[in-house]
Formats: structure tokens, C-alpha cells, sequence
């Protein structure tokens, strides 16, 4: 698959020193060889055999080594630098496509230090740019592979280069696919995909949808990824691109194993590698013969399972062997050194560049130098200016952190009231219960009274009465106790800062405050109402943290979601249904690290504009009106998660629609 993006790079490249341009890989072959009889030994044969191994490359690789063989012993003996530079690019062409990845670098860097020592080479060395790119993406060293891409890509920029660029943003999509990155993969393969439909180029269009397939592929999408590998598979049949149509089988293989239609993936997988087996593409072969060896296994059929991991081990073994791994990583390294050799030679050259900098400007300070020497008295009098301007900004400045730690009081004093607020409402209803049923009882002691002075007395209604008494005296210790505890657990409150950490079931903690925020909100505001959703996850276990200061963040963010429904709910009236949600779940790491709790608070309200998004958890900035914030609430919160317990506070947010804030404790 990636060996297609080169095939064309090459041969613009080669149009350089060639009259035309012939459409499709098997009328360019056959041109080529009516062509190749009537040159002689010349720079122009050269050229034409590099182009007849770019031909073949992808269909042929055997043919393709051939040819490039025969141009490079050619430019040797007659001296040509450039094509012997071009056709040991073409031999790195061919040992890519094969996948004998250590050969294929050496002769691209050989080709690359041949092109450096020539003229007017910028071009032909971004396209050896390119190709080191495919080798250290095939590698999986993709920050290496990203950083020669883009290298590429600004030389073709720069150029204006259409044909170029447009394999530029191929790769990427299929580097980015390859780093599990499925947007920027999908936004680069668009861009391929558009610009080849502008240029009208249909030899790279079935590369691309293939692509495409691979991406909705990643996404679960089966059904449009194997449309989009249907469709490449008519483009690639058409240039008798093998590589890309071996992949196309892969791809549809892969898509009906996960529909468990095995008997289809193993039809469309041996297609595939029956293709990749007579290239022969040996990466490609690895990858589908595991791909068997797995399927046959699930399917009961041993034989073959056994049979196609034979032929993985044999293959792994050819393209990965230690020598080979070796030979890389030594070619890497010389590489490196050599380009650091080349960017200290830079950095030579600009310090040089910035020494006869600095000896002009300093003739130039040193004329302003005399300048202002001679306007002395000028420069007392602003002296003078500038010490009264810094006591005036001095002064300012005591101001403003007198202003900042007023206001930090008044946050506290706010979020205190919000708490106050909270625990009266919980209070109140005990201390309802024991007035009640006190004054049931003063009623009842009367009537017991009463009955006792009639003649002859009940004795049945009085031991009722006394029995009611005790019941309402029983309820009026229960509340009584009630409201010791919401006393004592407001005490516990305020002394946080004399607290530690301890064991603390977030499930409890979370819910407690979201229906106090919720009461708050409505002691506020007696017509708010809004949806509650609550989603805990029961399998949470216990957490180290501080619930007086936990408390405080849910608190606030609860508060916040709260005030931000009722905002849009007196804009948009009875158009719209507040809804306020939290979510807790344990998000668990492959070997147990960095396992965390998350504590989702969202909400269907303003959301937050992208301006105010960058500056919500910066001290006392806030949206709200004056005299209803400080905006000291997110940035004490951020600061309590982050550094008090080493976690995170992030933020998800589309304005209009929705805000959500998610609390991420570890474990």
C-alpha cells in the first residue's frame, strides 16, 4: 500500500529530463521498452531504465531490480552522478516494496548524500525525504517518519508542487491512522482525496480510498469501509496496483472476521495473500498469514492454522532478524549524527550571521548613545516622570492586592453562604418534626387531663393517650438526633484545614452534595426546577481524599451547572427542559497504574464561549455578573485537584448546548 505513493513522486521527478508523460503504469511500461532500443549509452538511458523499475515496482519487483540494477551500473560507467543518485533511489524502491526495510534505508540515505553534493537538487532530495519517511513509518518510529514528511511537504509547498503534495498528504493520513489518530488521519486524506480529484488523477485514487476504507474501518463502520474497499479495488485492477489491491482483500478480511462471516474473511485473506505470496510483498505476507494462522485457529481448522503460522515465523524471521534490526538502527544513527554535523554547521553559519549583527547595532546603540548623552536634561526630567509614574503604579498595585484579597474573602464568605444555606434547609425539617409533635403532645397531656376528671375515668383512652405521647416522644428524639448529626457534621466542616485524608466512598460523597446544591439552588429561586440524573458506578471502591475539600468542588461545580440551566431556562422559557447530570466511573489501565475515578458534572446550559474557555480556571475571572462571582470558585477548585490530591480538572464544552466538568482522582 504505501509503496504506490512513491511510484508517482518518482516519476515526476524523472519528467525533469523527459519530453512527455504517459498515463497508467502498463502503457508507460510498454512505451518505455519500444523506447529503450533506441538510446544508447547515454544520461537519457539511464533515466528511462530508473523509470521502467518505478513502472514495475509495485506489479513486478523481481523485473523492477532488473532494470534498476542495469541503470545503475550504466551511470557508473559513464559518470553520471544524477541518474546513478536516481536509480539507487529506485533500488530502495524495490527493497521497500519487497519489505527488506534495512536495504532499503541504506540505499536511500546513499541516494540523499548523492544528491546533497549536486546543484538544484532540492526537489529530488525531498523525494529521498519522502521514501526515509515510508522506512521509519513501516519501522513504527513515526516522530522520525512525521518529522521528514513534513520536510517534504514544505519543499512541495514551496514549489506549489500539486502532484507532489498530494502523495505528502496521503502518507500522512496513513501515518496518523497507524498512531491511532483517526481525525487527523481522516483530515489529511480528504485533503489527498480532493486535490486528486482536481488534477484528475486516477492512479493514486484507489490509494487513497483505501485509506479511507482503513480509517472507517478503525471507527467500526464496516459497512462504508468495505464500500470504499470495493471502490479501490476497481480503481487499483485498472494499473494493476497488487499492492494496494492486496491490501483492499486485507481490508474487506478484516471487516468480515468482525462480523464473524469467517468463511468470507478466510476467502477474501487467502485472495489477499495469494497476491502478496507472487509480488512478493513480504510485510504484507507476515501480516495476512498471522491474520490466517488466528482465523483457522478460532474456526477448529488446525492443519491450516498450523500451516500459516509456519509461514509467519519464515517470514518474521526474514524481514526482522537481528542483523537486519541491527543494520537499521546503526543506519539511523549515522543518519542523525550526520544531520546534527549538518545543523551545527548551520548554527555555525547564523552565529556568525548574528556576531556581525550585534557589532552593527552596537554602532548603532552607540550613535543613540551620543544622542541622548547630548539631550541630558531631558532625560533628568523623564527620570524624574518616570519615579513619580512608579509610586502612582506602586500604589495601584497595593490597591489591586488589597481589591484581590478582599475579594478572595468574599469567595470564601460565598461559598460559606452557599453551605449555610444548604445545612438550614436540612436543619429545619427535625427541628419541624420535634415542634410538631411537642405540640401534639402538649394536646394530648391536656386531653389526658380531662379524661382523668371525668367519673368514672376510661382507663382504654388513657393508656391510648399515654401511648401516643410516648410514640411523638420517641420522634422527637429520632429528629433531635437528626439534627445533632447535621450540627456535628457542619462542625466537621469547618475545620478542613485541620483535617487530613481518608477513606471515602465518592459514590456517597458526590450524591450528598449534588441534592444539597440542588436545595440551595432552590432556596434561591422557589420556581427553578431542573432534571437530576444520577449514573454511579457500584463498583468504586473506597478513595483517599479529603471530603471536606472534595465536597467544596463538587459544591461548586454543582452550584455552577445549576446557575447555568436557570440561565437558559429564562431565555428560552418552556422551549426548554434544564437537565443537570453526574456520572462516576473507574477507568482502569492495562497492569493496574494510573488506574483513576472520574466525576462527570454535566449540564444542558449556556455552555462556555471558546474566549472564556481559555481563562476559566485563572484567579477571579468569571462570566457572571457583577457582585454574583469572584471567579475565585474553579481556580481553588482546579488548585485542591491538581495539587492537593494530584489529579486532573477538565473541561468539555460546546457554547449553547452544553459544559462539562470531569474530575479525575487516582486511585
Amino acid at each position: 500500500m504505501l509503496l504506490s505513493k512513491m511510484k508517482r513522486v518518482i516519476m515526476f521527478l524523472l519528467l525533469l529530463f523527459a519530453a512527455s508523460y504517459i498515463q497508467g503504469q502498463n502503457t508507460e511500461a510498454d512505451s518505455l521498452k519500444q523506447l529503450l532500443p533506441t538510446i544508447k549509452e547515454s544520461p537519457k538511458r539511464v533515466l528511462v531504465l530508473a523509470r521502467l523499475s518505478y513502472a514495475y515496482v509495485s506489479a513486478y519487483p523481481d523485473t523492477a531490480l532488473e532494470y534498476a540494477l542495469e541503470g545503475l551500473r550504466l551511470a557508473q560507467k559513464i559518470n553520471d552522478p544524477i541518474g546513478e543518485a536516481y536509480c539507487t533511489n529506485s533500488l530502495g524502491n524495490v527493497y521497500f516494496g519487497v519489505g527488506d526495510y534495512s536495504k532499503a534505508l541504506e540505499m536511500y540515505l546513499q541516494s540523499l548524500q548523492m544528491k546533497e553534493r549536486l546543484k538544484n537538487q532540492e526537489q529530488a532530495i525531498a523525494l529521498t525525504y519522502f521514501n526515509i519517511a515510508q522506512v521509519y513509518n513501516e519501522e513504527e518510529d513515526y516522530q522520525h517518519a512525521l518529522y521528514y514528511l513534513f520536510k517534504t511537504k514544505q519543499v512541495d509547498e514551496k514549489a506549489k508542487d500539486s502532484s507532489k503534495l498530494l502523495f505528502d498528504l496521503y502518507s500522512l493520513s496513513d501515518i496518523y491512522l497507524r498512531m491511532n489518530n483517526p481525525d487527523s488521519a481522516l483530515y489529511y486524506v480528504e485533503l489527498a482525496l480532493q486535490l486528486a480529484g482536481r488534477l484528475q488523477d486516477k492512479n493514486m485514487t484507489g490509494a487513497i480510498v483505501n485509506v479511507y476504507g482503513a480509517i472507517q474501518a478503525y471507527l467500526k463502520n464496516f459497512a462504508l469501509a468495505a464500500k470504499y474497499y470495493h471502490r479501490s479495488i476497481y480503481y487499483v485492477k485498472a494499473i494493476n496496483d497488487n499492492e494496494v489491491l492486496a491490501s483492499d482483500y486485507f481490508g474487506l478480511a478484516k471487516i468480515f472476521k468482525e462480523q464473524r462471516r469467517f468463511d468470507s474473511s478466510i476467502y477474501y485473506a487467502q485472495k489477499a495473500i495469494s497476491i502478496a505470496r507472487d509480488a512478493p510483498f513480504f510485510k504484507q505476507v507476515l501480516e495476512i498469514s498471522a491474520f490466517l494462522a488466528d482465523l483457522f485457529k478460532t474456526t477448529n481448522h488446525f492443519d491450516s492454522a498450523f500451516q500459516y503460522q509456519e509461514l509467519t515465523m519464515a517470514t518474521k524471521d526474514s524481514l526482522y532478524n537481528v542483523e537486519k534490526i541491527k543494520k537499521i538502527q546503526n543506519l539511523k544513527l549515522l543518519e542523525q549524527q550526520r544531520q546534527q554535523i549538518i545543523e551545527v554547521a548551520k548554527i555555525k553559519y547564523q552565529n556568525q550571521i548574528r556576531f556581525y549583527t550585534v557589532i552593527i547595532l552596537s554602532g548603532v546603540f552607540l550613535l543613540i548613545a551620543l544622542l541622548f548623552w547630548r539631550n541630558s536634561s531631558l532625560r533628568k526630567k523623564d527620570y524624574i516622570l518616570l519615579q513619580k509614574q512608579k509610586i502612582k503604579t506602586d500604589e495601584a498595585l497595593d490597591e489591586l492586592k488589597s481589591t484581590q484579597s478582599q475579594l478572595l474573602q468574599k469567595e470564601k464568605m460565598a461559598s460559606l453562604g452557599e453551605l449555610t444555606a444548604g445545612i438550614a434547609h436540612e436543619i429545619r425539617n427535625p427541628l419541624n418534626f420535634i415542634n410538631n409533635f411537642a405540640e401534639i403532645n402538649s394536646e394530648l397531656l391536656d386531653e389526658l387531663k380531662e379524661e382523668r376528671k371525668k367519673e368514672p375515668a376510661n382507663t382504654q383512652i388513657q393508656n391510648e393517650i399515654h401511648e401516643d405521647i410516648k410514640i411523638n416522644l420517641a420522634k422527637i428524639i429520632h429528629h433531635g438526633k437528626r439534627a445533632d448529626s447535621i450540627v456535628k457534621d457542619m462542625l466537621e466542616h469547618s475545620q478542613t484545614s485541620r483535617q487530613g485524608k481518608e477513606l471515602t466512598d465518592i459514590n456517597a460523597l458526590t450524591d450528598e452534595y449534588f441534592k444539597l446544591a440542588y436545595r440551595s439552588m432552590l432556596l434561591k429561586n422557589k420556581f427553578f426546577s431542573a432534571g437530576l440524573e444520577t449514573n454511579f458506578d457500584v463498583d468504586i471502591e473506597k478513595i483517599n481524599i479529603a471530603p471536606p475539600d472534595i465536597g467544596r468542588v463538587l459544591l461548586n461545580l454543582f452550584n455552577n451547572a445549576f446557575y447555568s440551566v436557570n440561565e437558559k431556562s429564562k431565555q428560552l422559557k418552556d422551549n426548554y427542559k434544564p437537565v443537570v447530570s453526574v456520572t462516576t466511573k473507574k477507568i482502569r489501565h492495562a497492569g493496574g497504574q494510573d488506574d483513576h475515578i472520574e466525576v462527570a458534572i454535566r449540564d444542558n446550559g449556556m455552555g462556555i464561549s471558546q474566549n472564556a474557555f481559555n481563562k476559566i480556571f485563572q484567579p477571579f475571572f468569571t462570566t457572571k455578573p457583577a457582585g454574583q462571582g469572584t471567579g475565585l470558585g474553579l481556580s481553588m477548585s482546579y488548585d485542591i485537584i491538581t495539587k492537593a490530591h494530584g489529579g486532573e480538572l477538565k473541561v468539555n464544552t460546546r457554547e449553547g448546548e452544553f459544559a462539562e466538568f470531569i474530575i479525575e482522582l487516582p486511585v
